[in-house]
């Protein structure tokens, strides 16, 4: 298989794990900023819940991007390399796209270049994303694959903690402009270690059986993984997109609302995600994802007794719910990140396998996200928290279940 023989050809020039992790904060830098700042700065602007229902939409690159992974696998520059010739000047547009964000206000008259912008920084991530995935699941292998994916989760976050919680919190003291022109310095910063990479030969090479999307669907157990996909993100999605909105409807004031993030995020990345690579290895994946979404859950329950309580709410009452979720979530990001590339790197299109199956994963979260908004605005921030919890455990079921039909 191609991606063996990538292995075996260039055994010394894997790609650091400093560069895997910078090009995957890179890319959750513009999440953060699309789910968890946008929604806040838009809300404290006077906009109504039903109209911000809709800005996790801005995660649909992230769902249509199998459409253009096999372009991705097929084509690259053989002077700078095969996946350096989409991760670079995807970072460029991307950093490009959040300096213009750096200029413009979060109001109602300015909604749709917000909107616009934002997309387009999504695409660009979305599209490195593809590449960078690639890269990891062709050429890392055992222990270090696990140390990846920890890596890809606790990367992933960090950028979604600086684009997010960071930013309100930022935005707090320095203001919007500031903080999110710091963000897209920060962009820049990261192609550094890209930059210092040289790409192997080997990897310069067109595969020689053109990657194609139906390519996936002809796998045995293509199907089952993306039937458990839909489940991998349910109860970290889900109280994330409503518990920074309560806190903001609650009166909690913007750099406040930015530590609870913060906590969160931490949490998630020096706890969960290290915690899932020992866990992966002793346990296997899927007990580690079950496992992290059974911690979500129980972060979805003590967000529930906040949203209920009848105490003025404070720091020290919402911080083990931010905590509790972020632990859950990192653990179940990275073993579903690692169930994924593990089936990618059993074929010959790594970058568009690993794509396929996370799109669908990105896209039940951003149903999720705007499924749950919309109940909260219908029936209450309780009400949709219920719902949530309910769904994450009938989708713990339909994992077990469908994780059996996927190959090791």
């Amino acid at each position: 298989m191609r991606s063996q023989t990538i292995r075996a050809a260039d055994a010394g020039t894997e790609p650091g794990l400093i560069l895997i992790g910078a090009l995957y904060l890179a890319q959750g830098l513009p999440i953060g900023f699309a789910f968890e700042a946008l929604p806040v700065l838009l809300r404290q602007a006077g906009i109504a819940l039903a109209v911000i229902a809709w800005v996790p939409l801005a995660g649909l690159p992230w769902v249509l991007k199998p459409l253009w992974a096999p372009l991705v696998d097929n084509r690259g520059g053989a002077r700078i390399g095969r996946r350096r010739a989409w991760i670079i000047p995807m970072q460029l547009v991307l950093a490009a796209s959040m300096a213009g964000l750096a200029v413009i206000d979060a109001t109602a008259g300015m909604a749709l270049w917000i909107v616009a912008l934002t997309l387009i920084a999504s695409t660009a991530a979305a599209t490195q994303d593809i590449a960078t995935d690639g890269l990891a699941a062709e050429r890392l292998r055992g222990g270090r694959l696990a140390t990846a994916n920890a890596l890809q989760a606790g990367g992933m976050m960090a950028g979604v903690m600086i684009g997010g919680p960071g930013l309100l919190w930022l935005a707090g003291h320095l203001g919007q402009g500031v903080a999110i022109g710091l963000m897209a310095l920060l962009l820049l910063a990261a192609l550094a270690p890209v930059l210092c990479w040289p790409e192997p030969a080997a990897s310069t090479q067109a595969p020689a059986a053109p990657a194609r999307l139906r390519g996936y669907f002809r796998r045995p157990g293509g199907w089952a993984l993306l039937a458990a996909a839909l489940f991998f993100g349910l109860p970290y999605s889900g109280g994330l997109a409503l518990s920074k909105l309560w806190l903001s409807d609650a009166g909690m004031a913007l750099d406040r609302i930015g530590l609870v993030g913060i906590a969160g995020s931490l949490a998630m990345m020096a706890l969960g995600c290290p915690l899932a690579a020992q866990a992966i290895r002793r346990f296997g994946a899927g007990r580690t994802l079950i496992g992290g979404l059974a911690i979500a859950v129980v972060g979805l329950l003590l967000w529930m007794l906040a949203v209920t309580g009848h105490e003025a709410i404070t720091l020290w009452r919402v911080l083990p719910a931010a905590l509790v979720l972020g632990l859950g979530g990192g653990v179940a990001s990275v073993a579903a990140s690692t169930i994924i590339m593990r089936f990618a790197a059993g074929g010959d299109q790594t970058g568009t396998d690993v794509t396929t199956a996370q799109a669908v994963h990105v896209f039940s979260e951003t149903m999720t996200g705007s499924v749950a908004i919309t109940l909260a605005a219908a029936a209450g921030y309780a009400g949709a928290l219920s719902a949530i919890t309910l769904a994450s455990l009938a989708g713990m079921a339909v994992i077990i279940l469908m994780l059996r039909r996927v190959p090791d």
